[in-house]
């Protein structure tokens, strides 16, 4: 013991080790709550075990500890006493340096304010920032990051440079956000890649594309793999159980069978890209800048290469996120009506679900069967698997999710009494909610 009260690491991973030879494999009988809260718990403990491992191995590597005692490299030391490959070796030591250099990160890690992915996502950010700020700047980056940690995921802190710009730098950080987003075009380009490994009678594969080159090769993927799910649900064929990935990989070998009897046509086939463009910037005649129907932020410079060869369909946005003309309804759903779609709700709209748009379903939230619309009003996009858990029983009535679209035009759901007998709506997080479903009885309610 030390003589703060404070625990060596060493002692307190034995005593988790020993603890863990003791865990009752009996769970049978647990209440579905005590299931909930035990795994919330777990994935709690595993991801301050993780950050602990990662800031031991950034220590273990800068003390030359594995070179002193074995002779040999950090990553090599890991491969002879845990199987890993070298690669997977070497991508745990760089992800360690990463996190040992930032004191801030590390610390909310350990302490499980943040997960895994969050530390992550904060050190490419850091990563791509850095060149641009000193290094106090640096540290007040970092300690912003940690802040947005606590009402971001990982995929929403990756796109927080611009944020973290202006709380560090202040008014004159535009001229930084345009440099780091094209900086950030310049470092994908350079780290384009394709790799294949023979292994037995399959090909493996991997790669990095530029961000506007990719969102194209998902796109066909993905309208290829839903053409074939739907082929399947239409036939009913029980002996078709393909996975999601599955699908992508006969996707992807129908392009290749079409691409082997097709000339390359220049400016033919080329992508469909919806721009958002915000309406109040418009009026001030604001520097062109917008993004992409996932919400991804693009750079001037990507606009303008996207709009040369493109169909371009641009969304303009009102104040409240309302779209000002998306077209004519009718009784299915239009292609304009779809993009206003993906505009607005930028994915599944079921809380915690990242279900792209483009993977998505358009729910009639009242039923066309029962008089319903198809219009903006009536409409949210639901990825296959939570159609089928907000849809209304056609005979009486069930204790389940309901969809609907709340004053501010924006899509929530209402949890079934089960879950909360006071059913408070809750939202995505991508439309300012948390996501969580609340507990307890509110303030000054009465019970029923």
């Amino acid at each position: 013991m030390t003589n703060d009260a404070t625990t060596p690491a060493g002692e307190v991973l034995t005593a988790i080790d020993r603890l863990l030879d003791q865990v009752d494999p009996r769970r049978v009988d647990l209440p579905p709550h005590t299931r909930l809260e035990w795994l919330r718990l777990a994935r709690r403990v595993h991801g301050r075990v993780e950050a602990l491992t990662g800031l031991l191995t950034a220590e273990a590597d800068r003390a030359q500890a594995s070179v002193s005692t074995a002779g040999t490299p950090l990553t090599s030391w890991l491969g002879t006493g845990e199987n890993l490959s070298r690669r997977e070796a070497s991508g745990a030591v760089l992800r360690a340096r990463a996190l040992g250099e930032r004191p801030f990160v590390a610390k909310a890690a350990t302490a499980g304010e943040i997960n895994p992915g969050q530390a992550q996502a904060i050190g490419a950010v850091l990563g791509e920032l850095a060149p641009q700020l000193n290094a106090d700047q640096r540290g007040q980056a970092e300690q912003v990051m940690v802040g947005l940690a606590q009402r971001m995921d990982s995929a929403e802190l990756s796109r927080a440079g611009a944020q973290v710009l202006a709380e560090v730098v202040g008014p004159n950080s535009a001229d930084l956000v345009a440099q780091q987003e094209q900086r950030a075009v310049e470092v994908a380009h350079r780290r384009r890649s394709l790799r294949f490994f023979r292994e037995g009678a399959s090909i493996r594969f991997d790669g990095s594309l530029p961000r506007l080159d990719g969102e194209a090769f998902i796109s066909l993927i993905e309208a290829h793999g839903e053409a074939r799910r739907r082929t399947v649900v239409e036939a009913r064929d029980p002996l078709h159980f393909d996975t999601p990935e599955q699908r992508r990989a006969d996707a992807l070998i129908d392009l290749i069978a079409a691409a082997r009897h097709t000339k390359p046509d220049p400016g033919v086939g080329v992508a469909r890209v919806l721009v958002k463009l915000d309406y109040d910037r418009l009026l001030d005649g604001a520097a062109a800048a917008g993004a992409l129907g996932d919400g991804e932020a693009l750079s001037a410079g990507e606009l303008r290469r996207v709009c040369c060869d493109a169909e371009v369909a641009p969304m303009v946005l009102g104040g409240a996120s309302e779209v000002l003309d998306v077209g004519r309804a009718s009784r299915l759903v239009t292609a304009p009506l779809r993009n206003a779609l993906t505009m607005r709700d930028g994915g599944c709209v079921f809380p915690g679900c990242d279900v792209m748009p483009n993977r998505c379903e358009a729910h009639h939230i009242q039923p066309w069967w029962q008089g319903g619309s198809t219009s903006l009003g009536n409409l949210a996009l639901v990825c296959h698997h939570h159609h089928g858990v907000v849809e209304p029983a056609t005979v009486g009535r069930r204790d389940q999710w309901e969809l609907r679209i709340a004053a501010d035009g924006l899509p929530e759901l209402v949890p079934p009494r089960r879950l909360d007998r006071w059913r408070r709506p809750v939202r995505h997080r991508r439309h300012g909610g948390d996501g969580v479903i609340a507990r307890g009885d509110p303030p000054g309610a009465v019970a029923g």
